[in-house]
């Protein structure tokens, strides 16, 4: 990857609003060894000297006229890094011909004790150019010594990774910012950041200038802008903070927050069009140089990731999401479209696509039979009942299944709205290695066997009437269990399910 893809993808750990700072160095005779770190992008002034020598912003060592070589040792946000950018921009016959890390994980800053661990083998540096390392590691470090090999300038280190927060020590009952960068807050994508970048939204503290923000350019045409974040663990948004402090002339005229519970999702699903987002705040007046509180927002439940959108355009400062973690595991169920051929171990799909017909009543009606077989037992009769059902909202949690043991359950619904179809095979007790997710068209009905365990009439776009056929007296036919784990129904599990973005503004 590129020094640009690790940027949008990841937290640069070495940033001093996260506690980053240089510790020390060997020699920073002609460039002090601080400008290692700095945030903005690396100058270059053709004709600033100073009494050492030439000015060069980065971190510079003299000439080394002894055996060994230099190293500075860096303090970082505690994290995993996933990548590190050695940027020797400017510097051309002066950068160091090698370079090698070692890192450690340490609560206070390193001594002579301090046992490193080598992260990066020493490796052959480029000048002028992003000197860019993957790195394939899990563990979490808290400092950085870099040894350059055997003197010579380094613009700045990036050190790209996740930040490490301590999760388990935070209870149910917290609130957190749940997309602070701090707390693994992370922006993923964005329209447009010619200005600022999308990064930004969730640093630490309010914005020191404009420039800290995320800002656009000016939009022109239909649209708006939008912006789209990762939380640091799933949660529970309970307050919405939206900082347009220094925004003046170029703050968005409204804004709006949607989420989503997809964890482990990639950018080009989430920006994609199976991509689809529960409106949390909806469209909202700003103003200019506001701290912005919303507290009257939607419960979703549980979303792993935000997007902002802001209309048409502008500048904010930060974005902070307030809530609760999500403690419980979940599971995430993905759907399939229903077939008869799919739903053949469970029942019979109720639908007349395909089906052979005949012509009656002197051709004004046409016949379609034998769908499915009723199977009432033990001196039952059937019964019809009509159920009116409200549809669900999403992330839908499932805790527990039903089966019928006395008869089979025929479900028709009166008009062309879908419902979720979720079923496991007849056993003691519903197994969640076998759980399998349907979604009907619109246009079909289902006929559970037997036996089948399944989860209750769950419809999805509107209220709808069903009729239903099973055995009268249904409280002696129907029994409940609780699954071993709970599983999540999200937008994202639905096939097919289209772009309701722009529908729902």
């Amino acid at each position: 990857m590129t020094h640009n893809d690790f940027a949008s993808l990841y937290v640069d750990l070495a940033q001093p609003r996260l506690g980053a700072e240089v510790l020390m160095s060997t020699d920073d005779f002609f460039a002090e060894h601080h400008n290692l770190i700095k945030p903005q992008t690396p100058i270059f002034i053709p004709d600033k000297f100073t009494d050492r020598g030439k000015w060069m912003d980065g971190w510079e060592s003299r000439r080394k006229r002894t055996f060994g070589h230099d190293y500075c040792i860096v303090r970082i946000c505690r994290g995993v890094i996933r990548g590190i950018n050695i940027d020797t921009s400017h510097f051309t016959g002066n950068f160091p011909e090698s370079a090698s890390i070692d890192a450690c994980d340490s609560e206070s800053d390193p001594d002579e004790s301090t046992e490193w661990q080598e992260l990066v083998p020493q490796v052959r540096l480029n000048g002028d150019a992003h000197n860019i390392v993957e790195i394939d590691s899990n563990s979490t470090w808290t400092h950085l010594r870099l040894n350059i090999y055997p003197d010579g300038g380094i613009a700045r280190l990036r050190v790209y990774g996740e930040v490490f927060k301590n999760w388990s020590a935070v209870s149910e009952d917290d609130v957190v910012d749940l997309v602070g960068m701090e707390n693994g807050g992370v922006g993923l994508a964005c329209s447009d950041m010619h200005f600022g970048n999308v990064q930004n939204l969730t640093a630490p503290g309010r914005a020191p200038n404009m420039g800290d923000g995320w800002e656009t350019s000016r939009h022109r045409g239909p649209g708006h802008e939008w912006a789209i974040l990762k939380l640091g663990t799933p949660g529970y948004i309970e307050k919405i903070v939206i900082d347009t402090l220094h925004f003046k002339g170029n703050y968005p005229a409204r804004c709006a927050l949607r989420g989503t519970y997809a964890p482990g999702a990639d950018v080009d699903f989430l920006t994609g069009k199976l991509s689809t987002w529960t409106t949390i705040l909806k469209k909202s007046m700003m103003q200019a140089d506001q701290l912005h509180e919303f507290d009257e927002i939607k419960n979703t439940g549980p979303v792993t990731h935000v997007r902002l959108d802001i209309y048409p355009d502008g500048g904010v400062g930060r974005l902070r999401l307030f809530g609760k973690i999500q403690l419980e595991n979940y599971f995430v169920l993905l759907g399939e479209n229903l077939t008869a051929e799919a739903f053949r171990p469970y029942g019979d799909v109720i639908e007349i696509e395909d089906k052979d017909y005949r012509t009656i009543n002197d051709g004004y009606a046409d016949r379609f039979e034998n769908f499915t077989e009723l199977d009432v037992t033990d001196g039952g009769a059937p019964a019809m009942s009509i159920f009116r059902a409200r549809p669900v909202s999403m992330p839908f949690l499932v805790k527990k299944l039903e089966r019928h043991p006395r008869s089979s359950q025929l479900f028709l619904p009166t008009s062309n709205s879908r419902f979720v179809v979720l079923v496991a095979e007849p056993s003691d007790k519903p197994k969640v290695e076998n759980l399998r997710l349907f979604v009907t068209n619109g246009k079909q009905g289902v006929n559970y066997h037997r036996g089948v365990w399944h989860h209750f009439l769950l419809t999805l776009d509107e209220d709808q009437m069903y009729y239903v056929i099973d055995r009268s007296n249904p409280d002696d036919n129907t029994e409940e269990h609780d699954l071993d784990m709970p599983m999540m129904i999200t937008k994202q599990s639905i096939p097919n399910i289209q772009d309701e973005i722009e529908a729902s503004q």
